[in-house]
């Protein structure tokens, strides 16, 4: 049986996005404590960022949501008695502004339900602490942040929906070669398969910082904030075929 463990920080709780706390509200929900300890430990380093509450079990994270305020939730995919699709659609639903962020030990298809149910995030927990932060700024300022192990899952998904309920039938495709190089489409192709960036600058035969760059440069062509929607609009126009 996991002990209840539920802790809310004094951090200036009901100032939610204001001028006068400006830096990014987090709340961590899982159950192992060391775990926790490492977050807290990353979130405490960031001058930005400020922890405003910690639990081990998902039935406490909606009503400890409404009483902090975070503007993100840092979760576990399988917290004890709890399911996680539910606590976050609850989440959404008491404290809209505040973010969903998944962490979960492997690739798991759940994963895409919690999204459906308003996750913004979803990302391996042994992912360095400087990659969560990066994340956590992401999607607190109103992005997403997927980890690529999941993008094969999510444009799978894409797929299937297109073909069942033709999402995207109606939108006239837009020439890529009037936006991006060959090289950067190269690269949008592999995103759209799940690579890293790694795994792409081995393909191409490239650096990762290269890769990088390009992959900057796609998103500021694109007009989009992350890989996941450079991807779907790479789908949308019918770059990426649906196959």
């Amino acid at each position: 049986m996991v002990e209840s463990h539920v802790e809310a920080v004094d951090n200036c709780p009901g100032k939610h996005h204001t001028h006068v706390n400006p830096n990014i509200r987090v709340l961590i929900a899982d159950q192992d404590p060391h775990f926790r300890k490492k977050i807290k430990s990353a979130v405490a380093n960031e001058k930005d960022m400020v922890l405003v509450g910690e639990c081990n079990k998902g039935i406490d994270v909606p009503y400890l949501c409404k009483q902090v305020l975070p503007h993100l939730v840092i979760m576990d995919l399988y917290l004890p008695h709890s399911n996680s699709v539910e606590v976050t659609y609850r989440i959404c639903q008491m404290t809209p502004q505040t973010k969903v962020l998944i962490l979960s030990d492997q690739d798991d298809p759940y994963v895409l339900e919690t999204i459906r149910s308003g996750a913004s995030g979803f990302l391996l927990k042994n992912i360095d602490c400087k990659q969560m932060m990066e994340a956590i700024r992401m999607i607190a300022y109103g992005g997403v942040y997927i980890h690529p192990i999941m993008m094969g899952r999510i444009v799978n998904e894409l797929r299937r929906l297109s073909r069942k309920e033709g999402i995207f039938a109606k939108v006239a495709p837009y020439s890529w070669q009037e936006i991006l190089t060959y090289r950067e489409m190269e690269v949008l192709r592999l995103m759209s398969q799940g690579k890293n960036n790694r795994s792409i600058s081995e393909q191409l035969f490239i650096s990762e910082k290269t890769v990088k760059n390009h992959v900057s440069k796609i998103l500021y062509k694109l007009n989009v904030q992350d890989r996941t929607q450079a991807v779907i609009l790479a789908i949308k126009y019918g770059w990426v075929p649906l196959i």
